[in-house]
């Protein structure tokens, strides 16, 4: 019985040492699964975090890409909708100063009006119209700059008609125009003579403008006949008129003696005589929405407004 007993403890003490020695043979492997499986777990997670991070960072890019693109969108679309500088923007606005703004001209009759609707030739061009031949010179205007200015704009003109070009502000130095007079006009023809002829009076039968004074503005006399004569004879040869004459005669309400260019005439319908005379004024206050400073009166009109002028009165 004894014995028997004894075998059964080596029995149990065989089986609980083996299983003691599976116990210890399995767990370095459990460990090794447990840390490969950790090393595995922990070389995802890195994996997924690089991954994560390159996504990132691609979608950064993305997207800084797209910022880019809608910024330059944008700019695109702010440069294309700004309005582009035009030369009458900023300082040079081309815009109308109230001190440069002009009155337009006092009422015409229709009939004279009517004369005004002309063609525009060359120098000495001859248009054909109703009522008598009309000859005018394409005379370039030129506004006066202040109001005693009225000889050096006209000189101007008649100097650009020969294709001379000098500055209103240039001429009034040469020819002394002050403040309290403006310029006589022995100063105006004499600037006018050494820039066309090259001399400052013509001699003879030089070629160069003269001075001539009214003293009868009747349409019989021989002040009338000269004039209409010399008229034809400048206009025909492509040289323009100097006309000084009362303010006050041709613009009622204005005062003064003032000077401007004669660039024409229309004849009768027979031929015969000079029926009307064409002039440009350079004043600012007297220029018409339609036709500027383009003006139309008959000899007898001009010759009155000239007669009670100090000055003398026409250069031809």
């Amino acid at each position: 019985m004894k014995k028997n007993i004894g075998m059964l403890v080596c029995l149990l003490s065989i089986i609980a040492l083996a299983a003691c020695a599976s116990s210890q043979n399995s767990s370095p492997s459990s460990k090794n699964n447990s840390t490969s499986s950790s090393k595995v777990s922990e070389q995802s997670k890195s994996k997924n975090k690089t991954d994560a991070t390159k996504g990132s960072t691609v979608d950064s890019s993305k997207k800084s890409e797209s910022s880019d693109k809608e910024q330059s969108s944008v700019a695109s679309s702010q440069s294309s909708s700004d309005p582009q500088t035009s030369p009458t923007q900023g300082g040079e606005s081309g815009e109308v100063k109230p001190s440069e703004r002009v009155e337009e001209n006092p009422p015409m009759d229709p009939s004279v009006a009517a004369g005004l609707l002309i063609e525009k030739g060359m120098q000495g061009s001859q248009v054909q119209a109703v009522g008598g031949q009309r000859v005018r010179l394409n005379v370039p205007l030129i506004i006066q700059r202040y109001w005693n200015y009225c000889a050096p704009a006209t000189v101007s003109m008649m100097l650009a008609s020969r294709g001379i070009n000098v500055d209103q502000a240039q001429l009034a130095n040469e020819m002394g125009t002050d403040e309290s007079f403006g310029t006589h006009n022995s100063n105006a023809i004499r600037v006018l003579n050494r820039y066309m002829f090259g001399y400052d009076a013509p001699y003879g039968n030089q070629a160069g403008y003269r001075l001539a004074t009214v003293t009868n503005p009747s349409s019989d006399s021989e002040d009338m006949r000269l004039f209409k004569q010399r008229l034809i004879q400048n206009i025909n040869d492509g040289y323009p008129m100097y006309y000084t004459f009362d303010n006050s005669k041709m613009y009622p309400g204005r005062s003064g003696e003032h000077n401007v260019i004669g660039v024409g005439y229309v004849l009768t319908a027979d031929g015969a005589d000079v029926a009307y005379v064409y002039y440009l004024d350079p004043s600012y206050m007297v220029q018409d929405p339609v036709y500027g400073g383009l003006k139309i009166v008959s000899p007898e009109e001009l010759l009155n407004a000239m007669v009670t002028c100090m000055e003398p009165n026409y250069g031809w």
